[in-house]
């Protein structure tokens, strides 16, 4: 069973799951400000391929027993929260709460001042997500960045090489 999202879900990018993810620049702020896509948090958002591995993670639980499932950006995501910061699960989501880049990272498309989940949760996460998931995320945002690099590479060297004929017929 799927929680049903917030009215801080965003509703424009729509996973396998159906929760959605917004861009940095539309997550709402109360105070009407924008997140800079410089920071840290949206840019590692960026980078971890999120809805690659939302439907691996849902096949760990029951649509017909207990409470709703989170989701994978929120699980994985508080995870890394709490990682990168060094703090106990209660200190974790007392950050999310009051940090608006925290909660864009882990999947909210506006500020709230409610924790969104229990720190608690981070005892199911840490069963759940285990090492060898780690390590699949991990091979995936390497190769993607990879990937990434080949692509611009190429395109440095075509457009290099269009200069250069281009350089050869003038002359």
């Amino acid at each position: 069973m799927v929680e049903t999202p917030p009215s801080c879900w965003s509703r424009t990018n729509v996973s396998k799951r159906g929760a959605t993810f917004t861009a940095p620049e539309k997550f709402e702020l109360p105070f009407e400000g924008k997140l800079s896509p410089n920071n840290r948090w949206v840019i590692m958002a960026e980078l971890i391929p999120w809805d690659d591995f939302e439907e691996e993670y849902a096949k760990l639980f029951s649509a017909e027993k207990g409470a709703p499932a989170k989701l994978f950006r929120m699980a994985l995501g508080t995870l890394i929260i709490k990682e990168k910061l060094g703090t106990s699960d209660r200190e974790t989501i007392e950050q999310i709460r009051e940090n608006p880049y925290l909660q864009y990272f882990i999947g909210l498309n506006c500020y709230q001042q409610e924790p969104p989940l229990e720190s608690s949760m981070l005892v199911h996460f840490r069963k759940r997500i285990d090492g060898e998931l780690i390590n699949k995320i991990n091979k995936k945002i390497v190769k993607r960045e990879i990937d990434k690099s080949d692509k611009e590479v190429k395109k440095k060297d075509c457009l290099q090489e269009k200069g250069e004929k281009i350089k050869i017929k003038v002359n």
